[in-house]
């Protein structure tokens, strides 16, 4: 029996792709920082520091192909995204190299690490990359830190905006909506691409199955995109509520958001559900990405239309 070693299994994600792998009759390994207190039956865990590449490689022992999902989203500094998302790869794949039963490293990156893309067409894997956040940047690191792996093919998957039941940001802007007000993010005529958790689960595990993907980089996404205003109106009547009033900030007013919310829960130690960071990503009003390149490798497609997706989130 194979047995595939995922970091971030804990995740809303790495969850989702445990219990997929389970399913297909495949072994479990996550690795995490701490053992959770209720662990998904059937997998096995094994804990590791990801600053410390012998404490991966043990982790990874015996694996044949590792899923690496665990990064930081929310930090309060360029350096700190670095450190989780660029070196704690940099970390894993350096492990992996020294665990000869290690045959493929698939990494989960961002559209972040490939940056906005522009009103006219959404971005492909063709445009040069341009992060503009701190984790973008980070991402964009992580990328090139996995595929310095050198026992097998690495697999990069690029997702724009996941959604799905207990995702916590996904949750935060439901909140909101429930409450009755919302920011237009970046513009009122941004557009955004959006990947259902169930599509993108369904892409790791192909990634992982077939040789078909191995050495690219790809977008994964539903072949269309929303304007964000569209987007909340799908969410509130998925939820069965009253359209919120929307609201546009200048960038000035999302960043001192950000920074509030920063400020707020640097007290509490909480994670911030925004901040500085992200207001930055606010500003680049269009973040849509095309999955031409994937449909043309896999072959045909089918991804969950955002008001469908909704649906199975509320249901």
């Amino acid at each position: 029996m194979k047995t595939i070693a995922v970091t971030g299994g804990t995740g809303f994600v790495g969850t989702a792709l445990a219990r997929a792998l389970l399913e297909k009759g495949l072994a479990v390994r996550i690795i995490t920082r701490r053992k959770p207190g209720e662990p998904l039956p059937g997998a096995s865990y094994a804990v590791a520091d990801f600053s410390n590449a012998e404490s991966l490689k043990m982790a990874l022992e015996g694996a044949d192909a590792v899923v690496h999902l665990a990064a930081a989203l929310f930090c309060r500094s360029r350096e700190a995204f670095l450190k989780a998302n660029a070196g704690g790869t940099a970390n894993l794949a350096a492990a992996a190299n020294a665990v000869p039963s290690l045959k493929k490293l698939v990494y989960i990156s961002s559209l972040a690490a490939g940056g906005p893309s522009t009103a006219a067409a959404p971005r492909t894997e063709a445009d040069p990359d341009a992060p503009v956040s701190a984790y973008g940047l980070s991402k964009l690191e992580g990328e090139k830190a996995a595929k310095k792996f050198s026992g097998g093919p690495v697999v990069v998957l690029r997702p724009p905006i996941i959604y799905g039941k207990k995702d916590f940001g996904f949750s935060k802007i439901a909140e909101w909506v429930r409450r009755g007000i919302m920011v237009n993010a970046g513009s009122s005529g941004g557009r955004f691409s959006f990947v259902y958790l169930d599509d993108l689960v369904l892409a790791i595990m192909a990634a992982l199955e077939t040789d078909k993907f191995d050495g690219g980089t790809f977008y994964v996404c539903e072949n269309r995109s929303y304007a964000w205003g569209e987007f909340i109106k799908l969410l509130a009547a998925g939820m069965g509520v009253k359209m919120p009033l929307m609201l546009s900030l200048p960038p000035w007013a999302v960043y001192a958001v950000g920074w509030l919310y920063e400020t707020a829960t640097k007290v509490t130690g909480a994670e911030p559900a925004m901040n500085r960071d992200k207001a930055r990503e606010a500003a680049a009003p269009n973040w849509t990405a095309s999955p031409a390149l994937w449909e043309k490798t896999s072959g045909p497609a089918r991804w969950t239309p955002l008001k469908e997706g909704i649906k199975k989130t509320f249901s």
